[in-house]
């Protein structure tokens, strides 16, 4: 397959400056989260490990916070050489790009965020040649997937029943979770995480789906007293790894992989990042004032009824609205991937005492079938 037009044009202007023998290479970051969350710890592993693997290569330049680039501004960013790699959030850019809606949309699916990580970035990067097309065309390379910990809810008041959804304003991470709380009659309110903070302690928002560890990551205590347990799936419509195409053809063969060589053992940490996250928070519980309520077997079960209907829905949406022709094949790709890598991880558990293996298993089932001189074509 030929380059995209943008990737073909860029690199008829770089060739020359892929040679072999470089001298060291600056790597700006951005990332939009605070320092403290888990992504952003992420990248800071990431460029340790792969500076100390590899001394005379590279030059990180971490920038946190949403200091460089905040989520919308992203895709321009790394597209247009501001950063070369950064945090990408896929849900702001649903007209853009419609087959990382798609899986955006089967969010519900997520149980286990070690398995949906795997699962995302075998799909994007080995079994989705339109969504690798689609980065290409809005000036990107995915080099990996990622996926939070599982969501709940966190709010400004307890919400165990139905009916108590009812004229709650949710901030929501993508369109499942709009038809989800449409349907209960809450109002969907689309803010980006960056500024979940600031429109909850002003009433523009009073709840949010999230992982626990938001709490602490985006300082949600403060203003969000109340966990409602209730399984509402994994956030897994992104990269970590996302690569502005500048950087990525400046790179000589040798130089793309020596940059991907520490990627899987970087998503692991941060998945692991994610859960000990949660579990720090909820021990904290009773010091932090935060109370944790189940949801009623009612609403356990509407979600789980809500989770099953919908996916005809996406199929619909993803056809009629998306411009995708015949979604029902990737669709049943990814559930298969999910499957697969809920098998594989299982055994692995708890992985957080451990990341090796895991971050092992990603690279043998991922980025060792990759020819990263050619990829992304």
């Amino acid at each position: 397959m030929k380059l995209s037009n943008a990737f073909a044009a860029l690199a008829a202007t770089t060739v020359l400056a892929a040679t072999p023998a470089l001298a060291e290479k600056r790597v700006t970051i951005s990332n939009w989260t605070s320092p403290n969350h888990a992504t952003s710890r992420g990248h800071a592993a990431f460029a340790e490990m792969t500076e100390s693997e590899f001394p005379d290569a590279f030059d990180f330049k971490l920038f946190a916070g949403g200091a460089l680039l905040g989520p919308k501004p992203t895709l321009s960013g790394l597209r247009d050489g501001v950063a070369d790699v950064g945090l990408l959030a896929l849900t702001y850019f649903r007209s853009e790009m419609p087959y990382a809606q798609l899986v955006a949309d089967l969010a519900l699916l997520g149980e286990d965020h070690y398995a949906m990580a795997g699962a995302t970035s075998e799909f994007v990067m080995l079994h989705c040649q339109p969504c690798k097309d689609e980065f290409a065309k809005n000036g990107m390379v995915a080099l990996s997937g990622i996926s939070t910990a599982p969501y709940v809810l966190l709010t400004t008041k307890p919400i165990v029943e139905i009916s108590d959804m009812q004229g709650v304003k949710l901030r929501t991470g993508g369109s499942v979770w709009d038809r989800w709380a449409t349907r209960l009659g809450a109002e969907p309110v689309n803010v980006p995480s960056s500024e979940m903070y600031d429109t909850m302690s002003h009433g523009v928002v009073t709840a949010a789906v999230q992982p626990v560890g938001a709490l602490k990551g985006h300082s949600l205590i403060e203003v969000a007293k109340h966990l409602t347990e209730l399984p509402l799936g994994t956030y897994h419509s992104g990269s970590i790894f996302a690569a502005g195409p500048k950087f990525w053809i400046s790179l000589s063969p040798e130089q793309r992989e020596q940059f991907v060589k520490n990627i899987p053992e970087a998503v692991a940490q941060t998945e692991v990042y994610y859960e000990t996250d949660d579990l720090d928070v909820l021990k904290e519980a009773g010091g932090l004032g935060l109370q944790v309520h189940q949801p009623s077997p009612e609403f356990l079960q509407d979600l789980i009824d809500f989770r099953t209907a919908d996916l005809e829905e996406i199929a619909r949406i993803s056809r009629e609205e998306r411009g995708i022709e015949d979604p029902e094949p990737l669709i049943a790709t990814y559930r298969e991937l999910i499957e697969k890598w809920h098998g594989l991880v299982e055994p692995l558990q708890p992985i957080r005492d451990n990341h090796q293996p895991y971050a092992d298993l990603l690279r043998q089932e991922i980025y060792s079938k990759i020819d990263f001189a050619t990829y992304p074509n």
